[in-house]
């Protein structure tokens, strides 16, 4: 008589699983029980999806920072204790880069972005460094001094970093804003404004070239008489930014539909804003139905449909312009990939 109690291969089944969308796995995680053999895969099945540590964040006492995301996975900045975290909410797991740590008070971090190089197969956290030496004493220079940054390459597959010294990055921040960078088409991007002239340009460098691209211009009408930019980030696979209508009761959604084409920016979404003082809106991500959902200063998020409207909205804690610019919030897909699986380990020469 055939054996009733026999099951197919615990590796096969995990792969068949493996297959399957990770929606409907995660919602059904007790079948993955049998199927992991080490306590750090068994951690998810019971751990809610809060982030490491019991973390949370306040104003002006931020005890992290989210660096960006990429398949699944967020990293975390713990400024307490200057760890750096990889956590996948998905499945409540977290993992603590040990052999990276920064201070973020003490380096002069221009800005940050994490993403991935698909080339070496390797997640990369890079930091732009401001240059602060002073071996040259030439006050002529002092301009051109201040615009040397260094940019920082940290992969976590192979356990290494690179730093390409002297690169001429003539911009700044505007309004202390935007220092996350964001992923895209193989590279990390940032809004700036440049120097010279205070003109808003997207700065972009690319993890497979490893050097700073041409800048990608807005729209071709921005002015910053007219404009006042709220947000920048990526929505519904383009670039993209929120402005204020200067004067007028308006914030305006703008998408780059064709990678760095300035005639393919196209205004997405106007905003009424009700003539509320100092209002902001920051767009967090398109909906699958095409709305809109994001945060305002009115401590809230908000839903809105495709001609602005307000549809809902959830308050949260908090209040003023931080809630709108500084809301810890990132973008991610739902995976199973376990932060562990791309934590390499440093070889010798690293460690010494």
């Amino acid at each position: 008589m055939e054996n009733q109690n026999e099951t197919l291969p615990r590796d096969l089944i995990r792969e068949i699983l493996l297959r399957l969308p990770v929606k409907s796995v995660l919602k059904c995680k007790r079948v993955y029980a049998p199927l992991f053999m080490n306590s750090a895969e068994l951690n998810f099945l019971s751990t809610p999806p809060s982030p490491p540590h019991g973390a949370a964040h306040h104003h002006n006492n931020h005890k992290y920072i989210i660096l960006g995301s990429y398949r699944g996975i967020l990293l975390l900045y713990f400024l307490f204790h200057y760890d750096l975290i990889l956590w996948n909410p998905s499945i409540g797991v977290h993992q603590p880069l040990t052999y990276f740590k920064f201070d973020f008070t003490t380096i002069a971090i221009r800005s940050y972005g994490f993403g991935y190089d698909s080339s070496t197969n390797n997640h990369c956290l890079v930091l732009i460094i401001l240059d602060e030496s002073e071996d040259d004493d030439d006050d002529d220079d002092d301009d051109d001094d201040d615009c040397m940054v260094e940019i920082r390459v940290c992969s976590f597959e192979s356990a290494s970093s690179v730093s390409y010294k002297d690169i001429f990055f003539p911009y700044h921040y505007i309004n202390n804003k935007f220092y996350a960078g964001s992923f895209f088409n193989e590279a990390l991007h940032w809004l700036v404004l440049t120097d010279d002239e205070d003109v808003p340009v997207i700065v972009a460098f690319d993890l497979i070239q490893r050097s700073l691209s041409d800048t990608i211009p807005l729209f071709d009408h921005f002015t910053v008489e007219k404009y006042k930019v709220q947000s920048f980030g990526v929505m519904g696979g383009c670039l993209s930014v929120c402005c204020l209508v200067q004067g007028c009761a308006t914030a305006e959604i703008w998408m780059m539909k064709e990678y760095k084409v300035q005639s393919s920016w196209t205004k997405y979404m106007v905003i009424p804003i009700y003539k509320i003082p100092n209002y902001h809106f920051s767009p967090i991500c398109i909906t699958k139905d095409g709305h809109i959902l994001g945060s305002n200063t009115g401590r809230r998020l908000e839903k809105r449909n495709h001609k602005g409207e307000l549809l809902e909205f959830l308050t949260y804690a908090g209040g003023g312009d931080w809630c709108c610019f500084n809301l810890l919030s990132a973008m991610y897909r739902e995976s199973l990939l376990l932060p562990s699986d791309i934590i390499g380990e440093p070889s010798e020469d690293d460690q010494e």
